[in-house]
């Protein structure tokens, strides 16, 4: 998988993927845009998915916010759309980014969201790290 910039970031959906009966995971931001995507997704198929998830979230976060009485600004952790055919979830990962992954009845929700936590930790880390300032001051 591929971020549209050209850097490989394989690393960061490999394990998702790698879970027993998960089919695609999709890295986008909040507004739809794809960011990384797994081999299984077509470029269209992705483009798509990450249009209609960052409508689901948006919907799901004004609804629940209303239902709960939570703060309009109140971040969602989980959303999750089961069907027979598999589950689709979703959740933040990092300032204006969203995690997504599908995959069949097989797959265990649990283990899934746990590793989708971890690898959205990594990638903030990532994105907060700033290389080593050398002797003159320069980075």
């Amino acid at each position: 998988m591929t971020l549209p910039d050209g850097k490989n970031e394989t690393w960061y959906l490999a394990p998702i993927t790698e879970i027993p009966g998960v089919h695609h995971a999709l890295l986008m931001t909040l507004d739809g845009m794809v960011q990384a995507r797994s081999e299984g997704l077509t470029v269209d198929e992705a483009d798509g998915i990450a249009a209609m998830t960052s409508a689901l979230h948006s919907a799901s976060r004004a609804a629940a916010n209303t239902a709960l009485r939570a703060a309009p600004d109140t971040p969602i952790e989980t959303v999750a759309v089961t069907m027979p055919t598999g589950t689709y979830m979703v959740m933040p990962a990092g300032a204006n980014t969203l995690i997504a992954a599908a995959g069949d009845e097989s797959m265990h929700m649990g283990v899934v969201i746990n590793k989708m936590a971890r690898q959205a930790k990594k990638l903030g880390e990532q994105f907060m790290s700033v290389s080593a300032r050398t002797n003159d001051g320069a980075s």
